[in-house]
C-alpha cells in the first residue's frame, strides 16, 4: 500500500484510486523478491558483478538521488520496475548488486526490505546502512549504433564497441551476411566510416 500510494503519482497531485494499480505493484515486489529467492531456495550468489549488471544499479542509484531530492518517488518507482526487469532478463543474482538494491528499496517498502536485509545476514535496520554511491563511469555507454548504408542508402544497423577503429569497424560491417546479402555479385568500391555513426559502402 505504501509503495503504491507513492507510485500513483507527485506527492503534491490528486490522484485517482484503482486496485488494479495495487495489483500491478504487487507483482513487482514478487518479481524483486524472486531475484532472492526461488520459492524457498536462496539465489544469491557472491562474484564479481558484470560491466552490464552494474550499469543497470548505477542508473538506478543516480535516478533515485535526484528524485528523492525533488520528491519525484512515482519516477523512482517506475525506474525501479525497469531495473528489476532487466536484472532478471540477465539473470541477475549478485550479492553485491542485490544488497544495494534492497537499501535503495527500502524508503518505499520498508518491511519486504527489513526482511530480506537480514536474510542476507545483516544485524540492525536497513535504514542505517549507508545510501549507494552512485558512480558515473558504470553508466558510460560503452557502445554505438552505426547505420549500415549501400550506396547511401541505409539497410539496417549494427551496434559496436565505441573504442573500434575504423578499420576494425569496416572488418565488422564486411563480415556480416547482412553485408553479403546487400553487396549480391557486386564489387565493394568503397568502404566510408564516420565514427560512431554511419558506414556507407560504395557497390558497382
Amino acid at each position: 500500500l505504501r509503495l503504491y500510494e507513492m507510485f500513483l503519482g507527485p506527492v503534491e497531485q490528486s490522484k485517482p484510486w484503482d486496485t488494479k494499480g495495487i495489483d500491478g505493484v504487487n507483482r513487482f515486489l514478487k518479481k524483486f523478491w524472486r531475484l532472492f529467492y526461488d520459492s524457498d531456495r536462496c539465489l544469491v550468489e557472491d562474484g564479481e558483478p558484470s560491466a552490464e549488471e552494474l550499469k543497470v544499479l548505477h542508473r538506478l542509484i543516480g535516478k533515485e538521488e535526484a528524485d528523492i531530492l525533488s520528491f519525484s518517488f512515482n519516477t523512482t518507482i517506475s525506474a525501479f520496475m525497469i531495473a528489476v526487469n532487466e536484472l532478471t532478463a540477465l539473470g541477475c543474482h549478485k550479492k553485491a548488486i542485490l544488497e544495494q538494491l534492497v537499501i535503495l528499496l527500502s524508503p518505499f517498502a520498508p518491511h519486504i526490505c527489513e526482511e530480506l536485509w537480514e536474510r542476507l545476514a545483516h544485524s540492525g535496520s536497513v535504514s542505517f546502512a549507508p545510501f549507494p554511491e552512485y558512480v558515473e563511469a558504470y553508466t558510460v555507454e560503452d557502445s554505438c549504433t552505426y547505420a549500415v548504408s549501400f550506396n547511401g542508402k541505409t539497410r539496417f544497423t549494427l551496434d559496436l564497441p565505441k573504442s573500434l577503429s575504423r578499420e576494425e569497424v569496416e572488418k565488422n560491417v564486411r563480415e556480416l551476411p547482412q553485408t553479403a546479402k546487400y553487396v549480391g555479385g557486386q564489387t565493394i568500391v568503397k568502404v566510408i566510416v564516420v565514427p560512431g555513426k554511419i558506414v556507407n559502402i560504395v557497390i558497382r
